[in-house]
């Protein structure tokens, strides 16, 4: 190993000062360059966005408000720092605003500009602002009932389904935001609810879905109860008499077979209700073709309650006796 010798650690140690010398005289005439720059006078443009402060209660900011000013700031380099990369807000005391009326107020002229400055804190110039004024559109809060709808995607397993589908434990739900926003709402949807091969009862918590709703609004709660019946399905079958339509006069016409099968699946709990009469099946006698003797059929009537109805047959047979 080699080691250093006297004069070669000597001449290290001078070398290290001379490094240490050359930084410190580099750092010092650094910052009396930058203490130069900054203590010249500037000109610079500066966007703020307006925070309207001291807002009346039941009152609240509409969109259509300035939300931001531009102004041109004039002083030393360090007074403009801050505002050119990093204070960009002005607070706007709204109660000093002039009004028009309980819904539009404003700031204008030589007062604007003396609350921009005051509110900036700014110990510069602020020599041009880039609006003659600022205007302030308010809103109203109110509360309003607003219809509620369950989002539900559900696939029930074979057999299975749900009379009513996934319902709210309560219909409607309490808003509270400004009136126009109020006014444009039609309902308040959940989140969506999945289930696959469902073949069970469920309840369980939905939160509301406010993807889609503006901002400003709250609810008088963030997550409702949803419940969902399942029924076992069974299948049934009706021999239902064909009802034939627009039969031309002085002529008879004879159906064979008079009645078509009509299958169908329905509740245990709603089996019991159905005839055959609560279904109806027609032929129509306008699209008879001449060269067929045959008569497409139609299922016209369907209880509400019953689910996959159709015809056994879908063709039948007539004679026409003159």
């Amino acid at each position: 190993m080699n080691r250093m010798t006297a004069s070669e650690k000597k001449e290290q140690k001078k070398q290290q000062k001379n490094y240490r010398t050359y930084f410190i005289f580099l750092g010092f005439t650094a910052f009396l360059w930058f203490a130069l720059q900054f203590s010249k006078n500037y000109s610079q443009e500066v966007t703020f966005t307006i925070n309207y402060k001291q807002i009346q209660d039941q009152k609240v900011i509409k969109p259509a408000s300035d939300q931001n000013v531009k102004m041109v700031l004039e002083g030393s380099g360090l007074q403009l720092l801050k505002y050119t990369f990093f204070n960009k807000t002005i607070d706007l005391d709204s109660r000093k605003a002039r009004y028009l009326n309980d819904n539009h107020a404003y700031f204008t002229g030589n007062s604007m500009h003396d609350i921009l400055k005051t509110s900036l804190g700014y110990d510069g110039k602020v020599s041009h602002v880039f609006k003659d004024s600022l205007h302030i559109y308010y809103d109203v809060f109110q509360d309003k009932r607003v219809p509620l709808k369950v989002n539900a995607s559900i696939n029930y397993a074979v057999g299975y389904t749900s009379i009513k589908g996934a319902l709210a434990e309560q219909k409607d739900i309490l808003v509270t935001g400004p009136k126009s926003v109020l006014d444009t709402l039609k309902f308040i949807s959940t989140e969506e609810l999945k289930l696959n091969d469902i073949k069970d009862d469920f309840s369980g918590l939905l939160g509301i879905s406010k993807k889609s709703l503006p901002d400003g609004l709250s609810f008088e709660k963030n997550k409702v109860l949803v419940n969902l019946v399942v029924e076992k399905l069974t299948e049934g079958e009706f021999q239902v008499p064909i009802t034939l339509l627009n039969v031309p006069k002085k002529i008879r016409v004879q159906l064979f077979p008079k009645k078509v099968g009509v299958v169908f699946s329905v509740t245990l709990k709603d089996y019991p209700k159905l005839t055959a009469l609560d279904f109806s099946v027609t032929a129509n006698m306008i699209k008879a073709k001449p060269e067929t003797s045959s008569l497409l059929l139609k299922l016209e009537k369907i209880p509400d309650f019953v689910y996959n109805a159709r015809l056994l047959e879908k063709e039948v047979q007539y004679v026409v006796i003159k």
